[in-house]
Parts: C-alpha cells; structure tokens; sequence
C-alpha cells in the first residue's frame, strides 16, 4: 500500500481511516470468534457500518463536541461505535464496564455523556444507573422500543452524511485514568494527539498490512487503543479481537487466526514464560541441561549478532503459541527484565513502550535494532524527554515534550497547569537517561518511600530485587510510618505461591518466605532491608493493565483486611465431604484452636485465613491424632487448605475414628520418640574417635576466640553441673553458637546440644560436623513436631539445649520478639532457662557480610529462670496463653542481660 511509505496522513482520525479504507477496502479489517467460526469484517463493510451509524447519530440530535460514552467489553462494534462518534466530530468516552456500578454512574454524570453505547452483557448495569442518556445496544433488542445497533446502522445508509468539520486540535476522546494512586482524571485527548503518536509508531517499523493483531486488552485504556487499534487501522492490518484472559483460549486464538503481533501486558508475557518453564521442569534432568545450553547460545548469538537462532533452536515452543507470531509488544507496566531476557533467548521479538494516558500514550519505545535490557527505549520521533530534579545519580523526574501531549484535564484548569510547565507535561514517573538517551524508570515520584535517615527509595525497583523466591507469586513495598522515629520503613506485603509450598512440602511458608527475604535483604543496603512482612492469600489489587494499586495494599494493611471475597456455595460433592467422619474429626480440632473463629470452610488456607502458626499446626495434628491414630510428621507440609487435611486424612485410610476426642497436651506431644534413626545419631554414645575429635575441635576454638578475640566470660557459674538446662540466647551473627561453646565449660560442652539451619549441614562431611558438634538440624521442611520431640528427648536425656528463640539472625542487632517454642519446651518440661547474651558478634560478623573481621567478643551468662505452675495458672487466669507468656518472660531475662539495659 502506498499509505504505508509517507507518514504525511490526514490530521484527524475520521480522514485517516478514510484514507486507508480507500487502498484496502477489500481487506480483512476485523474478526472475532462466534459459534460458527470466525465473524469477519472487511475495510469496505467496516466502512459502510460507520457511515451508517454516523448519520443514525445526527439524526439523533448529536453535534460536533457532544460526548458518547461506551461501556462494552471489546468487540468490532465498539470500533465501529467510535469511529461513527469522532466521524460526526463527537467526543469518545469509553469506560472500563468491570468498575463499580457507582463509579460508571459518576464518571457518566461527570462526563455528561449523550448517548451510551452498551452491549448485552453490560445492559443490565447502565439501565439500572437511570441515566438521562439515550441507550444504544450493540447486540439485538434487549428491550421494546430501545435503540440498536444494527437498526440505526441500516437506518442510517438511507441517508446521506453530511458535511462535518473537524479540526485536528478538537477532542477526540475523553479517557479516565486507571486510578492507581487516586480518583481518576479525565484526560481530553485530540486528534493530533493520537495521530502524531500513530504516526512515529508507524515510522518505527513495528508492522505491516500483512499483519494480525491480536486484541485482547481493554480498549478503553489509552495503550492498546493506540497499539492494538488505531496503529493496525492506520496500516490496513488485521485485528482479531479475544475476550478472554485465560492461557488456553489465548494460546487457541494465536494458533488458529496467525496472529502476528501480540500486544500485552507484562503479567501476560509472565504467564508465557511461567508455562514454558514449568513444563520444562517436568522433563528429564538432561533434557534440562541441553535446554539451558541451547537457551544460552541463542541468547548469547542474538546479544552479539542478532541472529536469531531461538525459532530454529525451539521450534516446538513456536509452534505452540502458533508459528506466525513475531512481535510481542508490551506496556501498561514495567516488563520483568528476565521475562524479556528469556523469551528473547527463545526467539520471540518482544519490546516494551512506556507512556501515559496524557501522551496519547506512547512517549519511548525499545528499538528493534538495538535494545537495551530494562530500558524502555528511546522517545519516538516528535518527542522529547527530559530528567528534572535529578539527584546524583541522575535519577529525577521525567518530564515529556511533543504534540502527543493531552490538551489538558477536563474541568480541572488547576490540574492542567500543575502537570503542563511550560509545556512540559510532568510525568511523575522517576528515572534517568543513560548517553545515549536511552530511558530507564526507577519509579513513581508519589509512591517514594523516605526514611527516617532522609533516603528516598523507589518500590518499584525493590520489588524487582526482592521477588527472587519461586515462593512468592506476588510481592508489593509500601512505606509504613516508624512510631517516634520519623520516615517511613519498608514493609512487604506477600501473595505466597500455595502450588510451589505444597509442592516442595515446606512446612513453615511465612517463615521460608522471610527468611528467603531476608537473605536478599543482606546483599542490600541497610536502608533498603525489609522491615515486616504481611501476606495475603488473594491476588493484589491491580489495574486492569496490571499496575499495583498501592493505595488499596496500604488500605489493607492498615485495617488488616483481606481482599473481599464471596462466600462459597457448596457443591453436593462438598457437601458429602463436610458429612465425613474425617471432616468431623479436622472441624472439631479447629474449633478447639479457634473459639472464636465463627465460619470454616472447605477452601480456607490453614494460616493465611485460619491464622494457624506452626506451633498450631503441630496441636492440629495432635488433636487428630487423639481419634484417628498415627499420623506422619510430614502431613503438616503436605496440606495447605481444610480440604487437603480432609482429603490427605482419608487418603490415609484410617478407619474408624474409635479414638477419644479432645486435644492432646503439648505434655503428651513432647513425650512421643522422635523418628529413630535422628535420636540414635545424636544420643548415641559417641565413640573415643568422636570424643578424641571434639576436644581438639573444642580446643582450637577456645584458642582463637579467647586468644585470638579477647572473649571474655562472665556468669558461668550459673551453668549447671548436671541435670537438664534450656540456654536463650540472643541471635545476631554466624558466629553466636561458636561463641557459647567456646564459653561453657569442657564437661557442660560435652552433654550441650544446639538447634542449626539443616541447609548448613548437608552432605556427608556437614552431617558428621553436625553429630560431633550435637547440632540438631531445623529447616522448612523439617516438621516442627519432630524438632520439638527431639529437643524434648535430648532434655529427658539430662543433657542441655542451646536456643536462639528470635527464630533468625537480627539483621540490625536488635533483640526481636521470641518465638513461642521456647515457652513451650520451659512450661511442659519444667527445665531451668539459662538466659544469655552475646555481644560483639554482630560487629564481627553481622548479617551482610561474607567474612567474619576482628572485634572483641563478650558473653554473660544469667542466673536460671523457670517457670512454675504457678506462673501458668496466673498466665490463663488472665486470658494469656502459657507458652506465649512464657516465651514473652524469657525474652526480658536476656534482654535484662544488655549492657545497656544495666
């Protein structure tokens, strides 16, 4: 087409269109899937339809600058409802139809809106609004006596369309801001606007008329409006429109209509990438390795000559998501650097654009010839960018230059001239430009986080670091205000990834996912340490673009609700499940646990909705097997909901539930043998090789702690000659159990006994340091009752424990809250707790660094705490629990042991 060789089209969108229906009337315009196959539309039909309907709008009393609104989901008819608007010199409002009723009924109030276009699946919503607008359905007459679509197109080419004029600085549209961060504004945007943005994105080489672009976004944003609409419209290119977001339907449609250009949102190409990679990880562990061979050759070859070698190297990949796709392109968010990087790797094209609803929207777009990872892209021809404000590193805000830029907010001349300065429009959005002009966003400027030391954190750039784990399949920073210290601290809110924790059975998924989030957190800066951590069991709230909606997270947190969710209907097969004995038993112990817990149901996650803490879990487990007998330590990483508990439990084929009912105490817990093959390695009586290799192991460290960095010893004397002992200690550094074994005394040492990470001692010559150095191996997927039953054993034994009940190492030196089985080991047992405090460890070795440095090291050793019956009367008669009270009385004891607090 020779359309397709000048950039010099019309300046409004109704002369465009016009122009290229001219030299592709016989072209497929539009398609989409209806029970018999495919509905299509040609340039020429499409046309037609717009006339048709432009001339049904005049004659319906419509003048230039009259605003229509349309509330439907994406379909031919909504283009050809806003073509037939800006054709009559209307203003276009579109509006996402999945919003709250009240928030349609306001933004068509505010917009004033004539007419609107609405279709069978959104009637019922505008008709119960009682607006004072003309209705127009898209689909046949929901109603007598209503106005359609179809009725008003034919209407319509009865008469001839007169003469309208339109100028390319009249609106064109009426958009609403998504309202990530505030109530929407509304955004006037000209035909200049759109066209001067249509016209570099056509100039940049991104498609042809041969092309078919998927639709698949909602059009009512201003990014696939221009992308997946008007772009493909301006070329005489194919769009074929899908209304569903699920993979399979997605992957259909791609495969069977040739789709060549994909527009997407970053959460999608996530998706892409997600479900080739959980399929390669159930294939064979050489069919692994020669997959990341080739995955790094073919990136490596593109990266140096781009070639791209990923469509001959994966073929069967293209040929699943249909072999003539070629382009994906990506917006309305910041793209993964490693979804872009891995899906370059497999030879897909994929580029990202950034812009904003008030730029029409697109202001940079990555370069096919020479893209740059995590950037996105160079300004596009016409436009020009800038970094105000930018502090030493160049990060600032960016502010945008062009004829894309909106013609300003409606009704709102204060909020026009607060984002247009000098005719810069202020973007808000936070970056720099490297020298080659090359933008990179680090942020919102509204969503900053300052602390308390004046540093001022972009959440967004955090969250790229901080979402590592295969744990998290969310993750969202906030800034919550530090009481008394000023500035704000960072605190994550977490959607767990229930399939991976199930999967891998961990046992503890809160205390995997900090401490996965602490591990990262070591490698930063202090300021940028995650502080608390929240989760939530229902995806974040987000845009229908994808973005965050950090107001609503902070919300949440704030009034530590959940997302709303309905309550469920249950099936009958649900039904007959609830009747079971086994679900009769599960209910019965959860009420137990629960008194006040009102309402459990089948689908409820046993901690994020029950709020089960591992402890928990483990009185659960007990509970059940009071009535139904033996049950496996592992039970408690193998179920998430009440309904894997229901149904593991029948799995198991226990019978009859003859076992007497009510909780079993923690006593009775404690009291069972651990698994024998742990209790024999570390209760064995050690042979005079181990003995001989203790001593001189012990020998060694008192040496290089004492000699080497000055430790000095105080309260010794408080450690008991014989008989069982709990000692609490501080935790704040790898070195903290080597300190207390080179402090105690040789006889105490030879009968002491500690809990360790199990990741440190694996493998054959850790496990063996593990026995010499009686270290009791603790991990996620290491079932709680088994650690406690262990310990309890180890005691009964008349030997001593070593606990750091903070459960992790500080990461800022301060003593954290303890965790409640220290409380329970001390109330159940009745052994004396030795209180201890560590100093100089954190200075020595802290959190973050890789290597231990010389600095003095001191150690105090408390007088014996225990905790009596009398104690836990008091403690329940106050409405308390015993273990948590007792964990909470232990703490002051160390904390009493501070220098400082003398």
């Amino acid at each position: 087409m020779a359309l397709l060789n000048r950039l010099d089209l019309p300046g409004t969108i109704p002369e465009a269109f016009a122009a290229v229906c001219q030299e592709a009337s016989g072209r497929i315009a539009m398609e989409i899937k209806h029970v018999n196959g495919y509905r299509q539309y040609t340039y020429g039909e499409m046309v037609q339809q717009v006339r048709g309907l432009s001339t049904a709008l005049i004659h319906m009393g419509l003048r230039p600058g009259d605003r229509v609104a349309i509330v439907a989901e994406n379909r031919p008819e909504w283009a050809i409802a806003y073509l037939s608007i800006v054709t009559i010199g209307g203003t276009a409002v579109p509006l996402d139809f999945q919003m709250a009723d009240e928030e349609i009924a306001l933004l068509l109030a505010e917009s004033e809106s004539q007419v609107v276009f609405a279709s069978a699946r959104t009637w019922p919503l505008v008709t119960s609004l009682r607006s004072p607008a003309a209705l127009v359905s898209l689909d046949p007459a929901p109603e007598p006596h209503a106005f359609v679509f179809d009725e008003l197109v034919a209407q319509g080419l009865r008469h001839a369309l007169g003469e309208v004029s339109i100028q390319p600085h009249d609106v064109a549209s009426l958009l609403y801001t998504s309202g990530t961060t505030m109530k929407p504004k509304g955004v006037l945007l000209t035909h200049q606007n759109f066209i001067s943005n249509a016209k570099a994105l056509l100039g940049s080489g991104m498609g042809g008329p041969e092309d078919n672009f998927l639709v698949m976004l909602p059009l009512h944003h201003a990014f696939p409006f221009m992308v997946a609409f008007l772009v493909p419209l301006l070329l005489g290119a194919r769009m074929t429109f899908l209304q569903s977001l699920k993979g399979p339907d997605i992957v259909q449609c791609l495969r069977e209509t040739k789709v060549s250009m994909f527009v997407g949102v970053p959460q999608v190409f996530a998706m892409i990438r997600r479900a080739i990679f959980d399929d390669l990880g159930r294939r064979p562990a050489l069919v692994r390795w020669v997959f990341a061979m080739l995955l790094a050759l073919s990136g490596l070859v593109r990266r140096c000559t781009g070639w791209n070698l990923g469509r001959a190297l994966f073929t069967p990949v293209h040929r699943r998501f249909g072999e003539s796709l070629r382009f994906l392109f990506s917006g309305g968010a910041r793209l993964d650097p490693q979804v872009a990087r891995d899906l370059s790797r497999l030879g897909f094209t994929i580029r990202e654009g950034y812009g904003l609803t008030e730029t029409a929207p697109v202001v940079t777009f990555t370069s096919l010839a020479r893209p740059k990872p995590a950037s996105v892209g160079l300004p596009i021809v016409g436009v020009e960018v800038r970094i105000v404000s930018a502090d030493e590193q160049g990060n600032g805000e960016v502010v945008v230059r062009g004829p894309n830029v909106m013609k300003g907010y409606d009704r709102d001349p204060e909020g026009t001239a607060a984002a247009i300065r000098d005719g810069w429009f202020h973007t808000g959005d936070l970056g720099y430009q490297d020298r080659d002009g090359y933008l990179f966003l680090t942020g919102r400027l509204k969503e900053l986080i300052v602390t308390s030391g004046g540093k001022n954190i972009s959440p967004g750039e955090l969250e790229a670091r901080y979402h590592q784990s295969p744990a998290i399949a969310e993750l969202c920073i906030i800034g919550t205000e530090r009481a008394g210290e000023g500035g704000e601290t960072l605190h994550a809110v977490v959607v767990p990834d229930f399939t991976y924790l199930k999967e891998q059975k961990i046992q503890d998924g809160p205390s995997f996912i900090r401490d996965a989030l602490t591990k990262i957190s070591l490698t930063l800066q202090a300021y940028k340490r995650i502080t608390a951590v929240s989760f939530l069991k229902e995806p974040l709230p987000r845009t229908r673009l994808g973005k965050i909606q950090r107001h609503r997270v902070a919300a949440m947190l704030e009034s530590g609700q959940q997302p709303r969710r309905e309550r469920p209907v249950l099936s009958e097969a649900d039904q007959a499940l609830w009747g079971t004995q086994v679900a009769g038993a599960v209910l019965s112990a959860l009420r137990r646990l629960l008194p006040s817990r009102k309402e459990i149901n089948l689908d409820d996650h046993l901690d994020m909705d029950l709020g089960l803490d591992s402890l928990q879990r483990v009185e659960l487990l007990a509970a059940l097997e009071g009535r139904v007998g033996f049950l496996p330590d592992s039970l408690a990483g193998e179920v998430i909901t009440v309904r894997d508990m229901i149904e593991k439990l029948r799995t198991l084929e226990l019978g009859a539930l003859e076992g007497p009912e009510g909780d079993r105490p923690w006593r009775e817990i404690l009291a069972a043998a651990p698994l024998p093959a742990r209790a024999d390695g570390l209760l064995a009586f050690p042979s005079w090789l181990h003995r001989l290799v203790t001593k001189l192991s012990r020998a060694a460290l008192v040496r290089i702690l004492r000699i080497g960095c000055g430790l000095t010893v105080k309260g010794q004397e408080h450690l008991p000659d014989h008989g069982p002992f709990l000692l609490a200690a501080n935790h704040v550094s790898y070195a903290d159990a080597f300190v207390v074994l080179a402090a105690v005394p040789h006889q105490v040492f030879l009968r002491l006994f500690t809990l360790g990470w199990e990741g440190y001692f694996q493998g054959p010559f850790r496990a063996r340091v593990a026995r010499i150095g009686h270290v009791i191996p603790v991990g996620t997927k290491t079932p709680l009752v088994t650690v406690l039953r262990t310990s309890a054993a180890v005691l009964r034994q008349g030997n001593g424990l070593l606990v750091f009940p903070e459960g992790e190492r500080s990461v800022d030196g301060r003593l954290h809250p303890f965790k409640k089985g220290i409380g329970v080991l001390a109330c159940e047992l009745g052994v004396p707790v030795i209180p201890v405090w560590i100093e100089g460890t954190y200075e020595a070795w802290p959190a973050d660094a890789r290597y231990p440095r010389f600095h003095r090291l001191g150690i105090r050793f408390g007088g014996s705490v225990s905790i009596t019956s009398q104690m836990v009367a008091k403690w329940r008669r106050g409405g308390s629990d015993p273990h948590e009270a007792a964990a909470r009385f232990i703490r002051e004891a160390v904390e009493h042991l501070r220098p400082e607090a003398e």
